[in-house]
């Protein structure tokens, strides 16, 4: 009697006893005992998981049983998803610079190995292509950025990536009936990357509502859902690989990690959970080779949410703002000023008349905590400040030779000069390579906006 023979004798037997089932089984060599004996003891133990545990892990809820269709949730949100061309018309000298984001990406994750024309000259025709006309330095070249949005009231508004409507003088989007409208531009948040725009009809729209991202889980099922290469809506599936994801393109890096395929012409089309809500905004892949290899980033829809809000009311985004500029605190740098761990942000200078100033704070003090709230990270306190309303009296704990103190600073607003605004958002960094290859490939994994 072989082992598929016990496993399958047990696998049928349920309320029998697996003794008993042992007993009739086992063959009457002394090695096919042994043998059948330990295909016992696995069987067993398959058993006892099966009893368990299988229920627990199925998508289904029940042991066995199938994956469950996505069918419903897309009928519901496909209508609401929408295709976004901008497009730009701009003379030839201005449209060889890399698209400001290309560029700051550029500098973060290059290719290591390439002389940087060569770089600069691929980044272009990944990034940005073009449709020139004429030969001189004059000469107009059109642009026309392809992506997707979603429609977040009946009334028309739209949310999609800023990059995608960066300096455009027209844009469209198309609904899913195929229906083209022409769109507003109400606000666009570069610090984000996102943007708000408005359709006008007379019918009202079919649109969507937000989640809960602080909620999401990695491991959670999520869709994404937009116009890879211009083609109309497509759905990809995928799970949450990763949240709080730092990525480096700005000082309010937060993003969710999708492993859903995301291409060029996904950027502003929105990630939904299984209950249909938009948690994250598609804007970026890691890519080497200018398609989805399953690693691509979601704006979350608590970080989304408040600056779309302020877009609509405003047409920009108001941002708190202490004057300081800061870094990260290292083991080392932890170890030299007496903290316990390698916590909070170093300030490294203090802007002339900021809120900073004025509060008494100091080059070389650690901030710990606002109004209670620690700060782990050093991007931490850019995204808390940043969310503080102008005016608002707060509390901090900084830690200033080996003792912590309090400062009460009030709340300012971000000014628009961005040599001024710098400060709050962490000391400049180099170009940035480390961790975006194993060390045994000699071009770096390039990040690139959708």
């Amino acid at each position: 009697m072989d082992k598929a023979r016990v496993m399958t004798a047990l696998g049928r037997t349920g309320a029998i006893s697996a003794v008993r089932v042992f007993r009739m089984l086992v063959p009457t060599s002394r090695q096919s005992r042994l043998m059948a004996f330990a295909a016992f003891n696995i069987g067993l133990a398959v058993i006892g998981m099966g009893c368990t545990d299988a229920g627990r892990f199925s998508p289904a809820g029940a042991a066995g049983g199938p994956l469950p269709s996505f069918a419903p949730v897309v009928a519901e949100v496909m209508p609401a998803v929408v295709n976004v061309s901008a497009v730009q018309r701009m003379n030839k000298a201005a449209a060889e610079e890399p698209a400001p984001l290309a560029r700051q990406m550029a500098s973060k994750f290059a290719l290591r190995d390439l002389p940087p024309s060569v770089f600069d000259e691929l980044l272009r025709r990944l990034m940005r292509p073009r449709d020139r006309t004429g030969g001189g330095s004059g000469s107009l070249v059109t642009n026309i950025a392809l992506g997707s949005g979603f429609l977040i009231d009946p009334s028309g508004y739209v949310v999609t990536d800023n990059h995608v409507v960066e300096n455009a003088e027209k844009v469209t989007i198309i609904v899913q009936d195929a229906m083209e409208y022409p769109a507003r531009i109400i606000g666009r948040d570069p610090m984000t990357d996102l943007a708000l725009l408005k359709i006008d009809a007379t019918q009202p729209f079919s649109y969507v509502h937000w989640g809960n991202s602080d909620s999401a889980r990695v491991g959670d099922w999520v869709l994404a859902i937009g116009n890879p290469f211009g083609l109309d809506n497509t759905v990809s599936s995928g799970i949450i690989s990763g949240t709080g994801r730092d990525i480096h393109t700005g000082p309010y890096d937060d993003f969710l990690q999708i492993d859903a395929a995301m291409n060029r012409g996904n950027s502003g089309g929105p990630t939904f959970d299984l209950h249909g809500n938009v948690i994250g905004i598609n804007t970026a892949i890691y890519s080497p080779n200018g398609g989805s290899v399953g690693i691509g980033f979601a704006i979350p829809a608590n970080r989304a949410r408040p600056v779309v809000e302020q877009l609509r009311a405003h047409g920009k985004v108001v941002r708190g703002w202490l004057g300081v500029q800061i870094q990260a605190v290292t083991l080392e740098t932890a170890q030299q000023l007496g903290l316990e761990k390698a916590a909070g942000a170093l300030i490294v200078k203090v802007g002339a008349g900021s809120p900073a100033a004025a509060a008494g704070f100091k080059p070389g003090d650690v901030i710990l905590s606002i109004d209670g709230q620690g700060i782990r990270r050093m991007r931490d306190l850019a995204q808390v400040v940043a969310e503080m309303p102008i005016g608002h009296a707060t509390s901090i704990t900084v830690w200033r030779s080996k003792t912590a103190l309090s400062l009460q600073p009030v709340v300012g607003e971000m000014p628009t000069d961005p040599a001024i605004a710098e400060l709050d958002l962490g000391r400049k960094g180099g170009r940035r390579s480390e961790g975006a290859s194993n060390g045994s490939s000699p071009v770096s994994v390039l990040l690139r906006a959708i």
